[in-house]
């Protein structure tokens, strides 16, 4: 069939107009909607933007280098956005963008790239995500609008293409992570996670790499330029600051000049006065050395970047321990197990990419300010942008798996008797001696246990507490990285010796 298209197919403005009628509809209703549709339509298994773009645009999908509109230089996304408990909003998962070709984009430079071609000017389509929604057509979409990554980002993007480019040229396209970047990622895309191709500068199999947008910086499209009168952040950058460095250059430049003063120098410098008994002091100073009034910096909510002040005490035994985030029993309890959710495009497991946990590690990256304290006061010592490696992330997902096990078949509270006579008690949770790299223990600073006998441990309150599907009570847990490890991360020049 024939169709009269109503919209100006060189013009990005009448594209977008037209897709703003999506607005409202669910898939299906799309489908519906399109007279040519048969039943075969509503049990398609394609792509979400493909049932667009012949449902709604008429046009059949490409799969060459051109944007999806080539006369206007659009290309067509569609994608998940969720509402979270606390009532904001989140992109549901990364933006992938088009296919890593390992031997051709090593000749191009990012204006010129495959890459730029397609995400230059993208048509965002964005649907609700509701867990309840058990078929995919009948999600409603909400957003039909045009973006173009902004000045500041796209610096900060050319600056994340060159560092996987850089790697691919090194041979070591087997190394990519998404932790190696800020905005712009190089996220696994392959049939099945076993897949392996080949690379120009080594003859080690790499895993099928697609560019993508991390779903930190699709979040802050979304609240920025999606959802009108949400979140408004403060650049710590300007386009200027990052014409000649990386955004880490930038930030450790920013930083340089503090090395090797003492927080009450560092004031004196800054021309402030911080009050010294604030629990958040460290992290106020830091805010203060950046430029920057609050934490809600740009840059970092984009990238998913969290500041986390490590201080070596004078004593290493009083050193804190790395806590990622306090958890809910019940939550976990809740999250699908990895064998609950299957990718539709490979057939692999996903459950756990829709963790918790999974966005605390993938999706962040944590930028590390470093004091040291001794008899003199607290000494800043430098900084580090950090992301977890894929091999510990591996780690990780392990341990998930295993508390995800024991909480579904009950967690062990087990009696422990000290030699002072008190009793605590023990749970079968991930050990801080179980794998090197990420364990499970209370935030709270007082325990609150009661057993199915009705017997209760601990100094605490009940709401120091949370409930078991048991019935039982259990201390508040929270998720951390063994201190160890974080060391093990840190430059040498950053982690503290002590004398034996």
């Amino acid at each position: 069939m024939d169709y009269r298209i109503d919209y100006d197919e060189k013009d990005p403005s009448s594209i977008e107009n037209y897709a703003k009628d999506l607005i409202g509809k669910t898939f299906a209703k799309v489908i519906a909607d399109d007279e040519s549709a048969d039943s075969e339509d509503y049990s398609n298994k394609g792509d979400l933007g493909q049932l667009i773009e012949k449902h709604h645009f008429h046009y059949e999908c490409n799969n060459d280098s051109r944007p999806d509109f080539p006369l206007a230089g659009v290309e067509l996304k569609v994608t998940p956005f969720k509402k979270n408990t606390n009532g904001s909003y989140s992109a549901k998962e990364r933006l992938v963008l088009t296919k890593i070709n390992y031997m051709d984009v090593v000749n191009e430079d990012f204006e010129n790239s495959h890459l730029w071609n397609k995400s230059r000017l993208i048509l965002l389509i964005y649907y609700l995500y509701r867990s309840e929604v058990l078929k995919r057509y009948d999600y409603v979409i909400e957003y039909a609008q045009l973006f173009t990554p902004p000045a500041e980002d796209i610096a900060i993007i050319k600056n994340d293409y060159k560092i996987i480019v850089d790697k691919i040229k090194n041979g070591k396209a087997h190394e990519l992570s998404e932790s190696d970047t800020m905005y712009l990622a190089a996220c696994t895309k392959g049939a099945k996670s076993t897949d392996r191709t080949k690379q120009p500068y080594s003859d080690i199999m790499a895993k099928p790499r697609a560019f993508s947008f991390k779903s930190s910086y699709m979040t802050y499209v979304l609240n920025k330029y999606i959802i009108p009168g949400k979140e408004t952040y403060e650049p710590a950058f300007g386009p200027s600051d990052l014409a000649d460095k990386s955004f880490e250059e930038a930030l450790r430049e920013r930083v340089q000049k503090y090395i090797g003063l003492y927080s009450q120098e560092i004031e004196e410098q800054l021309g402030i006065e911080l009050n010294k008994d604030n629990k958040s002091y460290e992290a106020l100073l830091v805010c203060k050395m950046l430029g920057v009034q609050s934490n809600r910096v740009e840059e970092f909510v984009k990238a998913g970047i969290i500041t986390k002040i490590i201080v070596y005490r004078k004593q290493k035994n009083v050193n804190q321990q790395f806590r990622l985030e306090d958890f809910k029993f019940a939550d976990i309890e809740a999250e699908a197990f990895d064998e609950d959710i299957i990718d539709e495009d490979t057939g692999e497991p996903i459950g756990w990419e829709q963790s918790e946990l999974y966005n605390l590690i993938k999706n962040r990256k944590y930028f590390f300010l470093v004091f040291w304290e001794d008899e003199n006061g607290t000494m800043f010592k430098g900084c580090q942008l950090w992301g977890m490696p894929d091999n510990d992330i591996e780690i990780v997902h392990e341990a998930w798996n295993r508390t995800k096990r024991i909480f579904k078949y009950g967690v062990l509270l087990k009696k422990d008797i000290q030699k002072s006579g008190k009793a605590i008690i023990q749970n079968n949770l991930p050990g801080i001696s179980d794998n090197g790299v990420f364990h499970i223990r209370p935030h709270a600073s007082k325990a609150y246990n009661v057993l199915k006998t009705g017997e209760i441990y601990g100094s605490g309150k009940i709401s120091d507490s949370d409930i078991l599907s048991t019935g039982e009570r259990m201390t508040k847990q929270a998720y951390w990285l063994n201190r160890a490890y974080i060391d093990s991360q840190l430059d040498p020049s950053l982690v503290k010796k002590y004398e034996k």
